[in-house]
């Protein structure tokens, strides 16, 4: 009996996966941070209610810190799982739960590593991203979000400390061009402590791109940008 219940847990669990809308997101920008960016995203709209998904974004530094110490060259990536949750929605607004849990790799020259008395040319951390998010619908083809989250930075090497507590304020936009896609707008900015004071103090960033739609046409959820730090 345990295991046919087992087959049947499974087997709705991979039916909801399927018939999930699937969103691909895809868009480039700057930030005080990198010089260039990318981001690309998979997110799978379960229900109107729920959305989760996968991100991946890389960038070539500009203005970064290895162990606490400033970094003006290489590349930052990050990995991440973008949670939403819908907690009120009426016909003006709608409220949401997010959340971003991952993992970032930085990396510059040995030759800077040097000059710049790093303990490594790498460093591994790990961040968590809580926030919440309001959306407002101003017409059938655009909607705007915004809201803050709270990224929560630590590095575990070479160095393990608290990288950084940043208030990450966001405004982001979603425009229906098509049944099938979307184009997306998103900018952040906000203060920054950590490291001893050895971090950065301020953020800022700007992303332009778009969403694709694969499975079923654009709906309001569809709209709504998850918004990237």
């Amino acid at each position: 009996m345990k295991k046919v219940i087992l087959i049947i847990l499974i087997a709705i669990s991979a039916h909801s996966y399927l018939s999930a809308q699937t969103y691909v997101d895809v868009s480039t920008g700057i930030s005080n941070r990198d010089n260039g960016l990318l981001n690309v995203s998979i997110k799978k709209q379960f229900t109107e209610k729920f959305r989760a998904g996968i991100e991946f974004q890389t960038g070539n530094i500009d203005y970064r810190f290895i162990g606490g110490k400033l970094i003006e060259n290489g590349t930052a990536t990050s990995v991440s799982i973008p949670v939403t949750w819908r907690i009120f929605e009426d016909d003006r607004v709608r409220l949401d739960l997010y959340s971003r849990a991952g993992i970032r790799l930085q990396s510059v020259p040995s030759s800077d590593a040097e000059a710049f008395l790093l303990e490594d040319n790498s460093s591994f951390a790990y961040f968590f991203e809580p926030g919440l998010m309001v959306s407002m619908p101003l017409s059938e083809r655009l909607n705007v979000q915004g809201g803050f989250t709270l990224p929560l930075i630590f590095e575990s090497s070479p160095v393990g400390l608290f990288e950084n507590n940043v208030t990450n304020l966001f405004v982001n936009t979603g425009y229906k061009l098509s049944e099938k896609s979307i184009l997306l707008f998103k900018a952040n900015t906000g203060p920054a402590a950590g490291a001893s004071g050895d971090s950065q103090k301020y953020t800022w960033s700007l992303q332009a791109g778009l969403r694709f739609l694969i499975g079923g046409k654009v709906q309001k959820s569809s709209l709504i940008i998850d918004p990237s730090y």
